[in-house]
């Protein structure tokens, strides 16, 4: 499993995706760095409320970054699959004493350590940096790399599925799209938008199914946020739902994987 794991790092370094991540995060990192120091005089850091003013400033932060982040994350490893299965290198793959279970789920695994180490870097270095600015420590903020790594590991079992069943990397990026900033949201938004034209008990209750068994990426961003701001959190339901939808996923792809003749 650890063999497999090293195998997608190393992918990820030979794609330059490992260079990517970094870069870009680097380049978020200085432009907030600069922003911070604009606002040393008269700005977040110089009023009276810090402790207010920081954690204002990590929520609206996480707001902002949270689907950018995750989608960036989702787009530069959604070949790490098709890639597993593509002619000649499954045959290598399979070849190993490895049962297709510990292949695959090793594979998933690397990719979300893989995101998990980089979001360290990114939220690690901007919570420091804020911090050293405002001498206030908020730890919490730190909740954001679970955060963002549950979410993105949810995600890419989409990827995960599709990358195995039609081996595009394109149709698992565009249907995470689809979900993230269309149908989750509009599911979110059910009885304030779709309740106001469906008024027919079986369509609302077809209508809820929905939104339970698929992930809820947004919900997950407004627990981030109570995390962060240190509030409490009145249901984790968005977080076991969207991990039961994860398991049955990802349940089905072992399965679909082990019985694939390749």
């Amino acid at each position: 499993m650890l063999a497999i794991i090293q195998n997608t790092f190393r992918e990820a370094i030979a794609k330059k995706i490992f260079i990517g991540y970094y870069i870009i995060y680097t380049i978020i990192i200085l432009v907030f760095l600069f922003a911070v120091n604009l606002d040393t005089v008269e700005g977040v850091i110089s009023l009276t409320d810090v402790k207010q003013s920081v954690i204002s400033l990590e929520a609206v932060m996480t707001s902002v970054s949270y689907l950018l982040v995750l989608i960036f994350c989702i787009i530069s490893s959604a070949s790490f699959i098709p890639s597993l299965v593509d002619k000649g290198n499954v045959d290598l793959i399979l070849s190993k004493p490895l049962s297709r279970f510990t292949i695959l789920m090793s594979k998933y695994l690397g990719a979300v350590i893989f995101v998990g180490v980089s979001l360290v870097y990114f939220i690690g270095t901007v919570w420091l940096i804020l911090s050293l600015k405002s001498g206030y420590w908020n730890f919490n903020f730190l909740f954001t790399i679970l955060s963002l790594t549950f979410a993105f590991g949810v995600m890419y079992s989409i990827v995960v599925l599709i990358g195995l069943t039609l081996q595009s990397s394109v149709l698992a990026i565009l249907a995470n799209l689809f979900l993230l900033f269309v149908l989750c949201p509009l599911l979110a938004a059910r009885e304030t938008v779709i309740f106001t034209f469906v008024t027919s008990d079986v369509a609302r209750f077809i209508i809820n199914f929905f939104y339970y068994i698929f992930p809820k990426p947004g919900e997950i961003n407004d627990i981030t946020i109570r995390l962060i701001a240190g509030e409490h959190v009145a249901s984790w339901q968005a977080v076991i739902t969207s991990f039961l939808f994860c398991v049955v996923v990802m349940a089905y792809s072992t399965y679909y994987f082990s019985k694939k003749d390749y």
